[in-house]
């Protein structure tokens, strides 16, 4: 059978692949991996698909032809599929960092490992030790500012995972420069809620 671009989104959302990572393990660019994912790559070759078929398989996933509503994949019973995601919550409030880390952990159907960092310069080591797949960063932090260290990290890394900027402050200045740098999801500190929390993260992490 050759796999339709609906089993591959949805077998990589199964296992929590991002693109670069599924592209990686076919031997294909993520450009055309995206391509084939949106439609856009319609007469992609027999090699190239089946290719993508047995990265995702060898990950766990089987493909069936039940025709009988979902996309007809489903996680091998042999096998269980579980992957580590490091996030990276950088923030000088201790009680912030673990009412974050609360939030996140209680979603248990995610298996999450959670860095923490008091202040810019642990934040800054913690991304380059862990390489984590989503950072949690807040703005005002005492000594070096969280915008501070993301241009750092953007001028010395120009790629780097998705960040969620989480301020007290509402500054319309500061929210449009962060976005301007590839912030994923600006968030207000002061009415957040775990719901919005996790949703960013996941939407980050897609």
């Amino acid at each position: 059978m050759i796999i339709t671009l609906e089993q591959i989104r949805a077998a990589r959302a199964m296992l929590g692949l991002k693109q670069h990572e599924l592209a990686k393990r076919a031997g294909l660019s993520t450009g055309t991996l995206n391509n084939i994912e949106r439609g856009v790559q319609t007469d992609s070759k027999l090699s190239t698909m089946r290719a993508i078929q047995q990265a995702l398989e060898a990950a766990g996933i089987e493909f069936t032809e039940e025709g009988t509503g979902g996309v007809g994949i489903r996680i091998k019973a042999s096998r269980t599929v579980s992957k580590t995601i490091t996030l990276l919550i950088i923030d000088d409030s201790n009680a912030e960092r673990k009412l974050y880390k609360t939030w996140l952990s209680q979603r248990s159907h995610k298996h999450y490992n959670i860095i923490e960092a008091g202040n810019a310069k642990e934040g800054y080591e913690a991304f380059l030790r862990h390489k984590p797949a989503c950072i949690i960063l807040d703005f005002m932090m005492y000594g070096k500012d969280g915008f501070k260290l993301l241009v750092e990290m953007k001028t010395e890394h120009p790629v780097i995972p998705p960040i969620i900027f989480v301020t007290a402050m509402q500054d319309d200045v500061v929210k449009k420069n962060a976005l301007a740098l590839g912030v994923h999801t600006y968030l207000n500190k002061q009415n957040l809620t775990q719901e919005q929390l996790c949703q960013a993260v996941a939407e980050a992490l897609a």
